[in-house]
C-alpha cells in the first residue's frame, strides 16, 4: 500500500509520481487511447503528458495540477493513480483451449508448432491494441 501524505490539508502525490505516472501509462493503454487523443481530451501538452508518464516533472504544482485535470476529465477520484488500474479481460481475452490446442504439442512436426507459436504471439500482440 502507498502511503499519502498531507500538505497543508491537500494529497500530495508528488512523491509517487514515477508509480502514478506508471499507472496513468497503463489506464492509457487500456483505454485504446494514444498519447496526443489523451493529451487534447486531458488538455494537457504532449511533452508534459511524456514527463508525468515518465515520472520526471519537476514541479509539485504542476504534477498536480495535471493529476487533476486527468482525474476530472474522467470523473475518478483524486488518488485513483495511486493502485494499478484493475485489469478485467474481455471474454474473447480468456484463455481457451483452441482448436490448434486439441493436438499434443509432441505429435506435431516442428514447423507447424513453429507457425502455431508465431500465430499465438500476434494474437496476443493484437490483443494489446484492442
Amino acid at each position: 500500500m502507498i502511503l499519502r501524505h498531507k500538505e497543508g490539508g491537500k494529497m500530495n502525490f508528488f512523491q509517487h509520481r514515477k508509480k502514478i505516472g506508471e499507472n496513468i501509462a497503463t489506464f492509457i493503454r487500456l483505454k485504446g487511447f494514444s498519447k496526443s487523443s489523451f493529451s487534447k481530451l486531458t488538455n494537457i501538452s504532449r511533452p508534459t503528458l511524456n514527463l508525468i508518464l515518465a515520472g520526471e516533472i519537476s514541479s509539485p504544482v504542476t504534477f498536480q495540477t495535471h493529476l487533476k485535470k486527468i482525474t476530472a476529465a474522467f470523473n475518478l477520484p483524486e488518488d485513483y493513480f495511486l493502485q494499478p488500474p484493475v485489469i478485467i479481460p474481455e471474454p474473447w481475452q480468456r484463455p481457451a483451449m483452441q482448436y490448434s490446442d486439441r493436438l499434443q504439442e509432441e505429435n506435431r512436426p516442428e514447423h507447424i508448432q513453429k507457425v502455431l507459436n508465431d500465430l499465438d504471439d500476434l494474437l496476443d500482440i493484437a490483443a494489446i491494441y484492442l
